[in-house]
């Protein structure tokens, strides 16, 4: 399906939507996309600074572990 064809499909979607609930976390979704994509280089430099010091200090998880975390997710 090209993009304006998952466009289309969003749109009609969206339209059959009765949960105010939904459609209020979908615009924080959305919202929250916008947000994020406008971050100054400087503040991109911090983060991935950030997340190197954490890694150092060793606050991570191996990736077996992580798998395993996530198996759990599916579990409901």
């Amino acid at each position: 399906m090209d993009i304006q064809a998952e466009r289309n499909w969003i749109h009609q979607e969206i339209d059959k939507v009765k949960d105010t609930s939904f459609l209020e976390k979908l615009k924080n979704l959305l919202m929250a996309r916008n947000e994020s994509s406008i971050q100054s280089v400087e503040e991109y430099n911090y983060d991935i600074e950030k997340a190197l010091d954490s890694i150092a200090k060793g606050n991570f998880v191996a990736e077996e572990e992580a798998k395993s975390i996530s198996k759990k997710w599916n579990r409901k």
